[in-house]
């Protein structure tokens, strides 16, 4: 069996592995991507706390005019576009503000989060594809 080896510069290496890790990156965010419930908690759980927490609180509860996401009758309808409405377009004049510029498979997985986390037990999940279809 042939077997064939490119030797390159440092900095040409560097670039290609750069180049590898947006190709990668580019297909875990794949909108078209199905992901599992337990991969998109864990996804969203990351990013409710980088994005959604200093208002929320790590908790859900919320605080002061912040509305809680745990017990939300917004997080806990069956129909989850109104959830992907609100990340998407805010509301309450913009006390609640958008998130458009998270991907898809972000606010699939966040809106899976808090679904599923604290005393929300919905088992439902969000796939970005219905995020994607939503921006539409």
């Amino acid at each position: 069996m042939p077997i064939h080896v490119k030797v390159l510069s440092k900095e040409d290496y560097s670039k290609w592995v750069d180049g590898k890790k947006k190709e990668m990156a580019a297909a875990a965010d794949d909108p078209n991507k199905v992901w599992e419930l337990a991969a998109l908690v864990e996804r969203g759980e990351k990013v409710y706390a980088a994005n959604c927490s200093a208002c929320h609180r790590a908790n859900g509860k919320g605080a002061g005019p912040i509305k809680p996401v745990d017990g939300s009758p917004v997080v806990l309808d069956a129909d989850k576009t109104k959830q992907i409405a609100v990340l998407l377009n805010g509301q309450n004049n913009g006390a609640m503000p958008a998130w458009k510029q998270l991907s898809d498979t972000e606010i699939a997985a966040v809106i899976t989060y808090t679904k599923n986390s604290w005393s929300n037990k919905t088992g439902q999940l969000v796939q970005p594809a219905e995020v994607l279809a939503a921006r539409k």
